[in-house]
């Protein structure tokens, strides 16, 4: 809960892409209230404590050693991220040890920021719940649409001053373009016969403008009755394992190329490559590439290419 002269409310839960969450890593400062939540400032400008996530869960493990211990990965349009459960967090542990994978999910929780190294950050959720939705995913269309429309009127408003700060933290020269971006894609997403083509010219149209009756015109689309579900478990994760292999793939070529990488290095490696590691879902490829034998991390935070492991 968050304090105002010796009131309580509680915190205010902020509707977040995926891309934008894993990226948030800086924590602003607290005041002198004990019970006061910890804030964060995002990548797009956005002050957030408690967020709230839709997606499609795709893995569940009980990492476990002498309790319960659960861990699930969701996916959304933008990226994929690990929510952690324990016996702090039971409601929503027994829920995520009752999934059906896949299904799509809502997840309300706090970030939680792991630092294996200096400069090197890895964030998840620790959830207050976890809620199983509608199995042909309109709620999770509906949310994935209300996010993108709340993060583009976000920045929009954002003040020069504080997309300065966050050039100086995070080193985003064009934060509010790479953003509009990332919720536009979402969007789109939603659209009938959505495909992935070359979208590399978007951030040249017209997107300061037309964003939000764009939104509009999709969600009239989206609700259109079809034949099918709008959007099919099955051709979710289709979407999510193509896009993975296709950044496996560049992930692959740049350990090829150097043999020891640093996984805070691989945004900027990707980004090289001609691939925005915003959009791409790298850390669900890189741990793919370990899985297959292709590297292995000889200490947290340094990856290492396996040479022996070729491809057919």
């Amino acid at each position: 809960m968050a304090s105002e002269r010796g009131t309580f409310k509680r915190s205010s839960v902020t509707k977040i892409p995926i891309a934008e969450l894993t990226r948030t890593t800086h924590a602003l400062p607290k005041g002198e209230d004990q019970y006061e939540a910890q804030t964060y400032l995002s990548p797009a400008g956005r002050t957030i404590a408690k967020v709230m996530i839709c997606g499609t869960a795709i893995e569940k493990e009980d990492v476990g050693k002498d309790s319960s211990h659960w861990r699930v990965r969701i996916s959304d349009p933008s990226g994929t991220v690990q929510v952690y459960a324990d016996m702090y967090q039971p409601e929503a542990a027994a829920v995520i040890a009752q999934l059906e994978i896949p299904c799509f999910v809502a997840v309300v929780g706090k970030l939680h920021i792991y630092e294996p190294e200096s400069g090197s950050h890895r964030v998840s959720i620790r959830p207050d719940s976890v809620t199983i939705i509608d199995i042909d995913g309109k709620a999770r269309d509906d949310f994935i649409l209300d996010a993108s429309l709340s993060l583009i009127r976000s920045v929009r408003k954002t003040d020069d001053e504080t997309m300065k700060r966050v050039a100086d933290i995070y080193g985003e020269k064009d934060a509010k373009e790479t953003y509009i971006f990332v919720a536009r894609q979402a969007i789109e997403s939603l659209l009938p016969d959505h495909g992935v083509g070359d979208h590399s010219n978007d951030k040249e149209m017209n997107l300061k403008n037309e964003n939000d009756d764009k939104a509009g015109e999709a969600k009239e689309q989206s609700n259109a009755p079809t034949s099918e579900p709008q959007a099919s478990l099955s051709s979710s994760i289709d979407s999510i394992d193509s896009g993975i292999k296709t950044v496996q793939e560049v992930v692959l070529d740049i350990l090829k190329e150097k043999g020891t990488v640093k996984y805070e290095a691989l945004p900027e490696l990707l980004k090289a490559k001609g691939v925005n590691p915003n959009m791409a879902d790298w850390t669900s490829a890189v741990k793919r590439l370990m899985d297959e034998g292709h590297c292995y991390e000889s200490k947290i935070g340094i990856l290492n290419y396996v040479a022996s492991n070729v491809r057919k």
